[in-house]
């Protein structure tokens, strides 16, 4: 699966306030949810946000290369949490599917099927048009393959930089200001478009969906 990734200043934000939690002082040896928790790191990212690009513009390359290291361990670690969380989601004998770069995957599960919903970011579009095809499958009935305007292969949709938007729905694209990593990291922009997606599959699924997991993809300028 080609892994949704997190990008670059998230990282350097993860990072600073990982090392501005050790500096004041606190030992996380023991990696206690108590002493290190999410809210805390959330805590730091907020405080440290204005400074970076000031505090970073002092390093030497190799500083620079040493840190993007280490926040590349720090995203390998959280994207495996991820891809563990979805694999959870996939029928038994469905791959993974290829996550679009520039949007990414809304998908539920019904149990035995997987429904994928392809978005772009603002500012990209489909390659083909797809206003009424909505999402993909892979279930028993699709003989564990996706569905997919491709041949062959788990590519669900490719999302090319465009400055209109008419190859897919209206809901098939993330707001302006709002793309795939925003809406990921916010709770209530996921559930509209996660509602927007169950009405959708409410006119060809009668059966509730059981789980729902947004996948985002690399943001290539």
């Amino acid at each position: 699966m080609e892994s949704a990734t997190i990008g670059r200043k998230w990282k350097q934000l993860l990072l600073f306030a990982f090392l501005s939690t050790l500096t004041h002082g606190q030992s996380h040896s023991s990696c206690l949810p108590a002493d290190f928790s999410f809210d805390q790191l959330d805590k730091q990212l907020q405080n440290i946000k204005n400074c970076l690009e000031t505090v970073s513009d002092n390093w030497t390359s190799y500083q620079h290369g040493n840190i993007l290291n280490q926040l590349q361990a720090l995203t390998d670690i959280i994207q495996r949490q991820d891809n563990k969380a979805f694999q959870k989601l996939l029928p038994e004998n469905c791959p993974a599917p290829a996550v679009p770069e520039n949007g990414g995957l809304l998908c539920l599960s019904v149990k035995d099927k997987i429904y994928c919903k392809p978005m772009c970011n603002a500012g990209y579009d489909f390659n083909f048009l797809r206003r009424s095809r909505l999402f993909e499958e892979c279930s028993t009935a699709t003989k564990h393959t996706w569905t997919t305007q491709y041949i062959g292969g788990n590519r669900l949709a490719i999302c090319n930089k465009s400055h209109i938007a008419v190859s897919g729905a209206p809901s098939a694209y993330f707001p302006q200001g709002e793309d795939c990593h925003i809406t990921k990291s916010n709770e209530q922009l996921t559930q509209n478009i996660t509602n927007i997606f169950k009405s959708e599959l409410a006119k060809v699924e009668t059966t509730e969906s059981e789980s729902t997991k947004l996948l985002c993809g690399n943001i290539n300028n």
